[in-house]
């Protein structure tokens, strides 16, 4: 439990970023821009959009070659053909292709369009999430962890949809320098209960609590600094919350 105040730091006039960009370069300097230090305990929640972009996996729309199948899927469902198409480029499975096509995508998470996007995307051109969000959080966070001298988590974000419920939310796709969870095993409810399974995504929680600065249209904040957070320090991965099929009550 969290004994004292959580402060959701935006980095303000964040560059826009180009191919080829270290991420965590820009992050140091738009911090000094803006006068903040980090300290020991700090968390940073990056906006998958900017990494991906930074990464090069961006597809130019008008060179998308478009197959009959994406075709057929876009015009069934009225979304763009090229967006379709690479959703299909993108997914290792598709969920269901009406009313919104779901797939499961290559790194394991199961949500519409494989995250692809237009939003947040240069002029053109569709962003699809990085290759590997895990690596990409672990490259970015052992480069701020080395210029800063102590440990710096990064969390990547996507915004997606949850079985049962409406509306979109930010969750976590990659994760590195702390665990995606917390523990509550062992440990006594206020009525002295002991818990025996309650495991708490706090990777997930924190992406959603930075989405509350971020914004998801023209607000232009892909970078939060989360301050006052407790969590587990270890070699952590958002592909430890993906559940395996053999423990998926939605399929």
């Amino acid at each position: 439990m969290n004994n004292r105040q959580i402060d959701l730091i935006l980095l303000r006039d964040f560059p826009m970023v180009q191919t080829g960009d270290e991420i965590s370069d820009l992050i140091l300097s738009t911090m000094q821009k803006n006068d903040i230090e980090f300290i020991e305990g700090d968390i940073i929640v990056i906006t998958h959009s900017i990494v991906s972009i930074a990464e090069g996996k961006l597809y130019q729309i008008e060179d998308v070659k478009v197959s009959d199948r994406a075709r057929e899927i876009a015009e069934k469902i009225g979304h763009s053909q090229e967006r379709v198409e690479v959703a299909l480029l993108e997914a290792s499975e598709v969920v269901r292709e009406d009313p919104v096509l779901i797939t499961r995508t290559k790194q394991g998470f199961v949500t519409d369009f494989s995250g692809v996007d237009e939003s947040n995307a240069p002029p053109g051109t569709l962003v699809a999430p990085p290759d590997n969000p895990d690596k990409s959080a672990k490259r970015i966070s052992d480069s701020l962890s080395r210029s800063i001298g102590f440990n710096i988590p990064v969390i990547i974000t996507d915004t997606q949809g949850r079985p049962w419920r409406k509306g979109a939310v930010n969750l976590a796709i990659g994760v590195a320098g702390m665990s995606p969870f917390i523990r509550n095993v062992g440990k006594e409810d206020i009525y002295g209960h002991e818990l025996r399974g309650s495991l708490v995504c706090i990777a997930d929680q924190l992406a959603s609590a930075a989405e509350l600065v971020m914004g998801q249209a023209d607000e232009g904040v892909p970078v939060v600094v989360l301050r006052g957070v407790d969590f587990e320090e270890e070699d952590g991965s958002a592909s430890q919350i993906v559940r395996s099929d053999s423990k998926n009550l939605f399929r």
